[in-house]
């Protein structure tokens, strides 16, 4: 049985155990991820199908790295003609920790020649079949042991084919689905984020209660992958279904929007944005509401819901950065009566402000800063 590894920033894994187990995948949370037994044809749907993690890979084999030559002996063993189509490029990233092989440039050539050996000789496809989405192959080496990984993505998953349009210091949609997660929201009841910037988490949200994948118009390395599609490796026939140049199969264009069982709603300071986040969410296929307000003008969508939110950090608002949090959670307290809120900030003081009452549910970095995600009941 091969595996996969969900990749997810460090502190997050267990929203990401959560969602594979939802799937009926048990895994092992390790620093950084969540390892899972599944064959490839499982990764490749687990990858166009799950919201938080950042990429799905599949490791394909694992071994000594002691030397050259214990590697190359790796590399050679594993099925590369199985695993890649026979005419995909190949890009190789290596990162090496406490191991003899140190120079990564050299150990980025070696692999990607023995490769390319390994595949001498694969059936070419007719010309209309030539792939054309690029295959990541991962070596990480650790204390001389190599482990290596096919991105199935082919690019990183945050990138849902949607938001082509962004805000000012917008969130990746992943992170965003892992707040849902950790919101505990589940389309049951209203959602409202009173700082919705490009509507990231609104439309997340959206695609959520509407149980749909998060991906719009967006391509995978796994659709090109022999072991995971028979299919894939044996078109010589009949040209292959590609989109725009250089990006291969894509997923179906989203369905027409349709509004959701539950009002899903934010509001945002800055009025350019408002249209950002309408023009995302057509192209999610998903309907949303979003207003021009400031925080002081926000007021509930239904009885009970759900807040989520990424609030603007200490950088973007200066001096005014307590003020606006202190704003934050009085009106919440005030006219959001029994909702649930959660929202991330990167200063505990500053959540503090919100309400004496927050708790910490997760740390992690967000863009290279350390940020907590906090909840409180108003």
């Amino acid at each position: 049985m091969t595996h996969g590894y969900a990749v997810i920033p460090p502190g997050l894994e267990p929203v990401v155990a959560a969602e594979l187990a939802g799937l009926g995948v048990e895994g092992e949370v390790c620093p950084g991820g969540v390892r899972f037994a599944a064959d490839p044809a499982k990764v490749a749907e687990l990858a166009r199908t799950m919201r938080t993690p950042g990429q799905v890979l599949l490791e394909v084999g694992s071994g000594s790295a002691r030397s050259t030559e214990a590697l190359g002996a790796l590399v050679r063993r594993l099925p590369w003609k199985s695993l890649l189509h026979p005419q995909a490029s190949l890009r190789v990233e290596v990162s090496s920790k406490t191991s003899a092989l140190r120079f990564r440039e050299n150990i980025t050539r070696s692999v990607t020649s023995m490769v390319r050996d390994a595949r001498k000789g694969a059936f070419v496809p007719d010309r209309g079949s030539r792939p054309q989405v690029e295959q990541l192959l991962q070596v990480r080496i650790v204390d001389d042991i190599a482990t290596l990984s096919l991105d199935a993505g082919g690019e990183l998953l945050h990138r849902r084919g949607w938001r082509t349009e962004a805000g000012r210091a917008p969130m990746r949609e992943n992170i965003a689905a892992c707040l849902l997660a950790l919101a505990e929201w589940d389309g049951s009841d209203a959602l409202y984020d009173p700082c919705c910037g490009s509507g990231t988490l609104l439309i997340e949200g959206a695609l959520l209660a509407a149980n749909r994948p998060p991906f719009a118009a967006r391509t995978f390395a796994c659709n090109e992958w022999p072991v995971a599609n028979p299919a894939a490796g044996a078109r010589g026939r009949q040209p292959a279904r590609h989109g725009a140049a250089g990006h291969g199969p894509r997923i179906p264009a989203p369905p027409r929007p349709s509004p959701s069982r539950v009002l899903i709603a934010g509001s945002d300071h800055h009025a350019p944005t408002v249209q950002t986040a309408l023009n995302n969410a057509k192209r999610a296929g998903v309907a949303i509401r979003v207003e021009h307000k400031e925080l002081d003008d926000i007021q509930p969508t239904a009885v009970v819901g759900t807040v989520v939110s990424n609030l603007p950090w200490g950088e973007r608002l200066g001096e005014r950065v307590g003020g606006v949090y202190s704003a934050f959670g009085r009106v919440l307290r005030e006219r959001f009566s029994s909702w649930r809120v959660v929202f991330v900030t990167s200063d505990n003081r500053l959540a503090r402000k919100v309400d004496e009452r927050v708790e910490c549910l997760v740390r992690f970095k967000n863009g290279g800063i350390p940020v907590g995600v906090w909840t409180f009941l108003a």
